[in-house]
């Protein structure tokens, strides 16, 4: 079961729930949030695609990364097309921007949603510390770590938050998709690119 330790000592634990097509049979899955056993709501109707791309993404990211937003890549996407280059770009625009970064989100908002409502959020925030010098007379340094926040709420908003290294995270990844899996919906056909290859 797919569950975080959040930092108020409670425990989130995100279920898949199967969506079922006119024959009965899943393709998609919404989550069910609950806290400590009680149900938070249920969030991200047909979202487990979303999930195993997100999991790609951090796999191929490497242990101790995380990947780059969605308009990271697309920005650094457009500047390749357009003969810049991406680094220069991204370093360019990036200022601009928050500096959190939203790596999933999924809320019910549509007419066919399922009826308790919430949200589930995993965000990247750095963390910054002044490494001080070693030797009298050295030069300091900031350590730059990026952590992921992952919060979830109801429909109140009263909600918990767990913070994960990448590691982390990909394994709760991980852990939801091999969920996702035991109720009918297998994601292992999700490629680098985010396109579904068909099975068989």
């Amino acid at each position: 079961m797919a569950e975080l330790r959040c930092v108020d000592g409670s425990v989130l634990c995100v279920l898949p729930v199967p969506c079922l097509d006119r024959d009965g049979v899943p393709y998609e899955v919404t989550l069910r949030l609950e806290r400590d056993g009680q149900e938070v709501g249920a969030v991200g109707e047909r979202c487990g695609f979303f999930v195993a791309q997100t999991a790609v993404r951090l796999r191929a990211a490497g242990p101790d990364a995380f990947p780059p937003s969605g308009l990271e890549a697309g920005l650094r996407a457009w500047a390749g097309d357009h003969g810049q280059d991406a680094d220069q770009a991204w370093a360019a625009f990036g200022r601009y921007l928050p500096r959190d970064r939203e790596l999933l989100a999924f809320r019910s908002r549509d007419p066919d949603d399922v009826s308790a409502a919430g949200e589930l959020r995993v965000v990247l925030r750095e963390e910054r510390s002044w490494v001080p010098p070693r030797d009298v007379g050295g030069r300091g340094r900031w350590r730059l770590r990026c952590l992921a926040v992952v919060e979830a709420c109801d429909a109140g908003g009263r909600g918990v938050r767990s913070v994960l290294d990448s590691p982390g995270l990909l394994a709760f990844l991980e852990q939801l998709l091999a969920d996702c899996a035991a109720v009918g919906v297998p994601y292992d056909d999700v490629a680098v690119a985010g396109v579904r290859r068909p099975v068989g």
